[in-house]
């Protein structure tokens, strides 16, 4: 009796080593080895090993301890992991050479390894107290390998999030870069530095849309030009595509092969094609990954941002003779609003913007998600003139890069928030009113930055203001607790948006037009329309200035729930 306590103190003493030896690493193939070399040490066993699941129920060996002659598996390659197709093969196979104990090491129900046993010395049979100390062995592996493997899920988990911060800041650095940029040279020589320098890619061309008749390759760094073929199938490419993936055209594959192409991506300006960006395959020769893809379609759509603002330029420059710097600013700034609304099940959305005399840095968009929800905006940048005119220029541009990607609308708009304060002066600031239209649910979600409390009127009258957010963009880069806040639209109810053009305008008198009455005049359509009701407190604002000459930008946004 005594004898059996101290025989049980002393295992008990050994196994708390052994699951203190195994916690204090996240080397698998050391736990195992650990695991092995107990079980030998404990049960007097001179041959062992380890298989692994490999496959579908495949599992090959990984450690071998003793004699074990598996070289008739080998095949002709001496180095080549022994693949065993079942573990009922596996048994049959390792008995053959000896081996009589097979213990499973199961994680919920998740068999993580085999360890094989040969038999004891002198063929003596396992005691109760020997098969207590296996079960405890073999559990405790299966938690030190289950730990081992959390923690490297977690390190692959840090490094995709560091992966995608660095491709944000990259993004960010790229859209501030181009935004600078109005010589064609310029831009490419950024793309071409862009590319090889978070890519690894050398070879690359663009094609731009010439009209109805195809496209015009303005820059290749291919040793051969595209094939016209290519040009005729570049039309069914809606978003960036590696040449691995199955679902590309198989002739178009076979193409961009041929002249050593890898990615073919869209280049696109509110949504409309005008242009493709094909990059060769990376200097290291590795693979594209999805972040890859996804980089590679946003620096295509800033790229030709850049290009089509510098065609702009140059045809407005060149038509109209330098007529000055503000008329050209002020067509740049129209440029920028939506060319369209999107159509939206159930619900009417329009939204207008009229400049002043001036530029100015008033600003309204609407954004289709890849989600199916709806992206709004309205902004109005402090100031006037060209200086307000690029900066919400800039904010267009990055709320249009940033919107698609998985982030919500406060990272959406502290991003935009240091952006503006890396790259303006003190008193430069944007009042920001930004929302998600789910159609589905009939709800919006929404951040208000220091902008014009947006009206939501029920049916039945009730008027609520949308005040729920923080801060004005561009005060601060210290990261501020914005709130975010949620409503329902029921049929027949309404959210008004505008800029401070509209209840801050002057009359004669130097009295303000005022939010009593445009309420009154929301009152007098709240039947109508999105873009009557718009049209109707625009005329009303007009009327009330009388002959008193518009002073600011005049935008407004109507959200309406039919």
């Amino acid at each position: 009796m005594e004898n059996s306590r101290k025989t049980q103190l002393i295992n008990l003493a050994s196994l708390l080593d052994f699951s203190a030896r195994l916690n204090e690493t996240y080397d698998e193939t050391f736990i195992l080895n650990a695991a092995l070399l107990s079980l030998m040490g404990k049960l007097k066993i001179l041959r062992s090993c380890v298989l692994i699941p490999f496959k579908k129920n495949h599992f090959k060996v990984i450690l071998n301890k003793g004699k074990l002659n598996l070289d008739f598996l080998r095949e002709q390659n001496p180095n080549k992991p022994v693949v065993l197709h079942s573990i009922q093969e596996a048994e049959r196979i390792l008995k053959r050479s000896g081996y009589v104990y097979f213990l499973p090491i199961i994680h919920q129900d998740e068999t993580l390894a085999v360890i094989s046993l040969g038999s004891k010395a002198g063929n003596e049979s396992v005691t109760e107290e020997e098969e207590q100390y296996l079960s405890l062995v073999c559990t405790i592996t299966a938690n030190a390998l289950q730990n081992a493997r959390n923690h490297s899920s977690m390190l692959k988990e840090k490094q995709r999030v560091e992966q995608r911060n660095q491709l944000l800041s990259s993004l960010f650095e790229v859209a501030r870069d181009f935004s600078t940029l109005l010589s064609r040279d310029q831009i490419l020589k950024m793309l071409s530095h862009t590319l090889m320098g978070q890519l690894m890619a050398s070879r690359f061309a663009v094609l731009l849309l010439n009209g109805a008749n195809g496209y015009d390759v303005i820059i290749n760094r291919f040793p051969v030009e595209p094939d016209e073929d290519i040009l005729n199938r570049l039309y069914n490419i809606d978003s960036a595509i590696t040449t691995k993936n199955p679902d590309m055209d198989e002739e178009l594959r076979f193409l961009l092969k041929k002249m050593n192409g890898r990615i073919v991506s869209p280049m696109k300006v509110q949504g409309s094609v005008k242009g493709f960006l094909i990059v060769g395959r990376k200097m290291s020769g590795g693979p594209y990954d999805e972040q890859d893809l996804q980089f590679t379609e946003s620096l295509g759509n800033t790229a030709i941002a850049a290009l089509e603002n510098e065609r702009l330029f140059k045809e407005e420059v060149e038509k109209k003779k330098l007529e000055g710097e503000l008329e050209l600013a002020l067509e740049i700034q129209k440029n920028l609003l939506p060319k369209s609304t999107p159509v939206i099940k159930n619900f009417d959305l329009a939204g207008v913007s009229i400049p002043s005399r001036h530029v100015g840095g008033d600003y309204f968009d609407f954004i289709e998600l890849p989600s199916g929800k709806i992206l709004i905006a309205i902004g109005d940048v402090s100031g006037k003139g060209m200086p307000a005119s690029l900066l919400m220029a800039n904010v267009q541009a990055s709320l249009r890069l940033l919107a698609p990607l998985s982030i919500t609308l406060v990272e959406l708009i502290l991003k935009i928030n240091l952006l503006v304060w890396q790259n303006t002066s003190a008193d430069k600031f944007i009042t920001f009113f930004c929302a998600i239209l789910d159609p589905g649910k009939s709800e919006i979600t929404y951040v208000n930055a220091g902008h014009n409390p947006p009206y939501l009127i029920r049916k039945d009258g009730q008027i609520d203001e949308l005040r729920n957010g923080g801060l004005i963009i561009g005060f601060t880069d210290e990261p501020f607790e914005y709130e975010t806040g949620t409503v329902t639209m029921d049929p027949g109810d309404y959210i008004y948006m505008f800029t401070d053009g509209v209840n801050e305008t002057l009359n004669e008198q130097r009295e303000e037009f005022g939010n009593d009455r445009l309420l009154e005049s929301l009152m007098k359509v709240k039947n109508a329309d999105a873009i009557t009701m718009i049209n109707k407190v625009i005329d009303d604002v007009k009327d009330f200035a009388g002959n008193l000459a518009q002073y600011d930008d005049i935008t407004s946004v109507v959200l309406r729930r039919l």
